[in-house]
């Protein structure tokens, strides 16, 4: 199960920026949908379409930070549709709007506040963190796959 899991995780990421179903996945890994959507919930504790707008988020953070492309490019690059939803999918995910998460960091030098620069820097560092985890397809196994394993 863990191969298969880590195949798709390969195939939505060598294909993020592409229309993605479920009916292309199971022609890939050649599995019925529902056994796939399944399994990668179960596996993963996310939905496909979670992982996918996990994956375009931190895509879009290096853009964010260190050009100065529009919001909406950025989004569209990304393999968003509209600079709402990514803006949407961003503050979901990240807490803040990609305007104000591009703003704190080009004032970040300006920040009087310790704890702020702190607090940035943690988060900077956990987001890179997980950016690489994603990128060698070290998936996060769900807390219902722990319970079984320690069960």
């Amino acid at each position: 199960m863990e191969r298969i899991i880590l195949d798709i995780c390969s195939f939505l990421i060598s294909n993020i920026n592409d229309a993605m179903s479920l009916e292309k996945i199971e022609k890939y890994i050649y599995y019925n949908r529902c056994y796939i959507a399944r399994a990668f919930k179960e596996y993963t504790g996310y939905t496909i379409i979670e992982f996918i707008n996990l994956v375009r988020v931190l895509k879009s953070i290096d853009p964010l930070i260190y050009t100065d492309e529009t919001i909406l490019k950025i989004a569209l690059t990304n393999g968003f549709n509209s600079q709402e939803y990514y803006s949407e999918k961003f503050k979901d995910l990240i807490g803040i709007s990609p305007i104000k998460f591009r703003k704190i960091y080009a004032n970040l030098d300006k920040i009087e506040s310790k704890e702020k620069v702190l607090k940035l820097e943690y988060y900077r560092k956990s987001l890179e963190e997980y950016k690489i985890k994603l990128m060698n397809h070290e998936v996060r196994k769900s807390e219902k796959r722990l319970v079984k394993i320690a069960s």
